[in-house]
């Protein structure tokens, strides 16, 4: 670990400490005033903001950390490859091929026009967005060449009945069997560059195009995965169907929330952490393995001070950074990066809690198409980049919300 990350990590416990001791202060002058002074609210804010930067800072610690080990990996392209990339960005450059090149850049010739980047260049974008989109770290990723995955839901069971040999049996109720289906999206980036930065042999080519595209997938994904309205964009994971009710009422497709007790808020202390108990708990066994609890940084700085019924509190640190970075709640890891996730306010869905590998299905079609444009704007050059993606909730079981209301 380095010593940067050390700091940051120890700055994180400190001011946990310091709001769990202000918090206990709150306490002690609602019980003596009937309410918390200005001041010691001022300091809560504070310090629950000073928890989010840090926070924030240890993922850009951890992000260009990932970076800078993936420039040091060795060049693993074929010759083949090499010469498809070369001809790419001589073609983004608008220079003549020769013949190899122009051969090579034919096999990634796209039927509906313009070039699929190379293997390299693809397997590149895609992985600095898993850095980036959170949805995507955790769930369920197919790559298909259509347009349109249809899956099975198996949403029965046969039913059976006791008896006796000779006795006279009714015919028992027939399993029954779902389907799911996600219709891939298109998520766009136009990075644009002038013809005079393009002729300057010192400029980074690839950077520019790779770190321009990969910065508007990322922010289409992280949005999109989460609030999709599902029209143009995929269906995020909290914009689907919710009900108090649990299985084996609830209608599929429909995910369980449990209220926080207060609105706009946690329930006060000593009973502020029991929804996350309840929430972990009414998980089947077979989705607590692997869930994570998904917030932003705000909502996790306000949930470090929070107890349980025994007075306890239920945020537990772990630094280990591959395992559970942010620590765990009910022993299950927590992810703050979720920056999408709306703040806590009145009526709000601003935690989650399951296996998003069982709960959330993204479908990637094949490759990354990019078109070279230096008509439109004289003087500049755009390069449309086209990811064609989408996302569903297919399994509404595997995870539950937690919403801020009494």
């Amino acid at each position: 670990m380095s010593d940067e990350l050390k700091t940051l990590i120890d700055g994180v416990q400190k001011a946990v400490q310091e709001n769990r001791t202000n918090f206990e202060s709150q306490l002690q002058e609602v019980k003596k005033f009937g309410q918390v002074s200005a001041d010691t609210a001022e300091k809560t804010a504070r310090i629950e903001q000073d928890i989010a930067g840090l926070v924030q800072s240890i993922q850009e610690v951890k992000k260009a950390q990932l970076a800078q080990a993936e420039q040091s990996q060795p060049d693993a392209l074929t010759i083949e490859q090499k010469t498809a990339k070369s001809a790419l960005f001589k073609t983004m450059q608008g220079m003549a091929l020769n013949d190899a090149e122009t051969k090579a850049l034919n096999t990634l010739t796209n039927p509906d026009g313009g070039y699929l980047t190379s293997a390299d260049m693809s397997g590149r974008i895609i992985q600095r967005i898993r850095d980036n989109s959170p949805i995507r770290r955790y769930a369920n990723v197919k790559t298909t060449g259509k347009s349109t995955v249809k899956g099975i839901v198996n949403n029965g069971r046969n039913g059976y009945t006791w008896g006796y040999q000779g006795a006279t049996v009714a015919d028992s109720t027939t399993k029954k069997f779902g389907e799911w289906q996600i219709d891939v999206k298109d998520l766009i980036a136009y990075p644009t560059a002038t013809t005079q930065m393009l002729e300057d042999a010192d400029y980074d080519i690839e950077a520019m195009i790779v770190d321009d595209a990969t910065m508007g997938f990322s922010e289409g994904e992280a949005y999109g995965f989460l609030l999709g309205d599902g029209v143009l964009q995929p269906r995020g994971l909290m914009t689907v169907a919710t009900a108090y009710t649990g299985d084996n009422t609830r209608a599929w497709g429909t995910v369980q929330k449990f209220k926080t007790g207060a609105n706009g808020a946690f329930a006060t202390n000593p009973n502020g952490g029991d929804v996350f108990i309840d929430a972990s708990a009414s998980l089947r066994a077979a989705y607590r393995a692997g869930a994570i609890w998904g917030m932003n940084r705000f909502t996790f700085a306000a949930a470090t001070k929070l107890k349980n019924s025994d007075g306890d509190y239920i945020w537990q640190p772990s630094w280990n950074l591959t395992q559970t970075p942010f620590g765990s709640i009910c022993g299950i890891p927590i992810d703050q990066s979720f920056d999408h996730m709306a703040d806590v306010a009145n009526d709000s869905l601003s935690i989650f809690v399951g296996n998003l590998n069982q709960a959330y299905q993204i479908i990637d079609r094949r490759g990354i198409l990019v078109i070279r444009d230096n008509v439109t704007t004289p003087g500049k050059v755009k390069w449309y980049f086209t990811k064609r993606t989408g996302g569903d909730v297919v399994n509404s079981e595997a995870v539950r919300f937690i919403e801020f209301k009494a």
